[in-house]
């Protein structure tokens, strides 16, 4: 199939679309801290998790549809596979798993709940990209299997194995970047009510389905969320630039922090077994940003002194 008119290039990062990483990275946080678990997070985490899928896509295109393909897919699995590696061996260590096919299993998300890894997000990205890889000689289907695979389900850990509607998400970045590759900037120029609109809807209904005043099924306005998600940033980037630009900056540890957050969770989690607290709940939602700070100060400081430690952590990111 010939290739498409226009090769998506892009240059540098956006902030805005760095604070969307923040904001999805802090959803995930809030999904494991202890005690209970934020409402809101009900409807957001599947959002959250299609931004990042969504983004890989988007800027995984350039290359991944480009020329050079194949050298660019090898590497890129090889810089997701060394952190994945790197995490899971973690994670096996910490927990005082035994060494045994089925505990193995269970940590690499290769048993029988291949979901319950916690690294499970990197190991999909890495089928994800190769399937996209060996079906990129045949765009229309790529494209088809991908919008098909969006409208399968949505974000249920019962379901199919890997989740068709994160695929569905890795795709439809890709065909967005390939389509209209400057989709993201001609997103960012759209006026301020329409962001503003977007974000006050989408709180609305979460505000709502939380309180049980108008149910709304987390399907009904995923997408919805996800628009969100890459819109507070524009918002805030006019309402108060400053708070923008150091939003965007914290996001740079964000990849890191996903990777690592689960142990310092696990550790209040230890702490709270052995001294169970008076908190309330909203006092543990508070922890989110503490873990991410906790975790994003010592990939900086293993970035300052150990930078080489970070290929095998992070892939070098």
């Amino acid at each position: 199939m010939t290739a498409l008119p226009s090769t998506p290039v892009f240059q540098g990062r956006l902030p805005w679309v760095e604070i969307a990483r923040l904001l999805a990275t802090l959803v995930v946080v809030m999904q494991h801290v202890p005690s209970a678990g934020f409402p809101p997070n009900q409807w957001l985490i599947g959002p959250a998790l299609a931004v990042f899928f969504l983004l890989a896509g988007y800027f995984s295109a350039p290359r991944l549809l480009g020329a050079g393909a194949g050298k660019w897919t090898a590497g890129r699995l090889m810089s997701l596979l060394r952190p994945y590696l790197f995490w899971c061996a973690a994670y096996w260590l910490l927990a005082g798993m035994p060494v045994s096919p089925g505990a193995l299993a269970s940590v690499f998300g290769l048993g029988a709940c291949p979901m319950l890894t916690p690294m499970w997000f990197l190991r999909d990205l890495m089928i994800f990209t190769l399937a996209a890889f060996l079906l990129s000689r045949v765009r229309w289907a790529l494209y088809t299997l991908g919008l098909l695979c969006l409208f399968l389900n949505r974000w249920d850990d019962s379901l199919a194995w890997p989740s068709p509607y994160m695929f569905g998400d890795f795709v439809l970045g890709l065909l967005l970047a390939s389509s209209v590759p400057d989709c993201l900037n001609r997103w960012e120029k759209l006026p301020l009510a329409v962001h503003g609109s977007i974000l006050l809807a989408c709180a609305a209904l979460v505000w709502a389905s939380c309180t049980d005043t108008f149910p709304v099924p987390a399907a009904a306005f995923s997408g919805l969320a996800v628009l969100a998600f890459l819109s507070f940033g524009i918002v805030l980037k006019t309402v108060n630039s400053g708070a923008a630009r150091r939003m965007a900056e914290w996001a740079s540890g964000s990849f890191f922090v996903y990777c690592s957050h689960i142990f310092v969770l696990i550790a209040l989690t230890g702490v709270e077994m052995c001294f169970p607290s008076p908190w309330p709940a909203w006092a543990w939602w508070c922890l989110a940003p503490v873990v991410y700070m906790l975790a994003r100060g010592v990939y900086l400081f293993i970035k300052r002194y150990f930078p080489r430690a970070l290929i095998l952590m992070t892939g070098g990111k």
